[in-house]
């Protein structure tokens, strides 16, 4: 991965290339609606070592409400209640979770951007929901063509990029 800008606290983990397949095999699965999930690694160590995939309930939100969700999982992702328990907790053990993880379906040009929608998503009262770093895995029919990682920037108040994984 690249160096992160100076205004970004490290450490950051780093997703580890088991992991990583991790994610892509579940973004080709999921493909073509976005796929979602957490990845945990130790503690005291700067590692994102096991993935775990989660259901995109984005398709059972627009289904119910569509006014207030007005996008499918095609071109959204959201974690269930059950999932962002089980980030919580993971917390406050010695596995907790590092990265969420998400993709972006068949983007012409570069997928991997962290979109205004997913900023907010990421906030609440503008500072981070969960002390994680974020994946955005980009995915088309024929591949999985990489990832990018963002993490928190105190000084900008936003997620920025960090670095990048290659495809897949």
């Amino acid at each position: 991965m690249s160096a992160p800008p100076a205004t970004v606290r490290p450490p950051h983990p780093v997703v580890d290339p088991g992991a990583l397949a991790d994610i892509y095999a579940h973004a080709r699965r999921d493909y073509p609606n976005e796929c979602c999930g957490i990845v945990f690694g130790p503690k005291a160590e700067a590692r994102a070592s096991r993935a775990q995939a989660c259901a995109n309930i984005q398709n059972d939100l627009h289904a119910a409400d569509p006014a207030a969700h007005a996008r499918d999982a095609r071109t959204a992702y959201n974690l269930g209640a059950g999932d962002l328990l089980k980030l919580g907790k993971s917390l406050r053990g010695e596995q907790p979770a590092k990265i969420i993880y998400h993709s972006h379906v068949d983007i012409g040009g570069d997928g991997c951007y962290f979109s205004a929608t997913d900023q907010a998503a990421a906030l609440m009262d503008g500072e981070p929901s969960y002390p994680v770093e974020y994946l955005v895995v980009d995915v088309h029919a024929d591949a999985v063509r990489g990832a990018a990682q963002f993490a928190w920037d105190d000084a900008g108040k936003k997620y920025v990029e960090i670095g990048r994984y290659g495809g897949g």
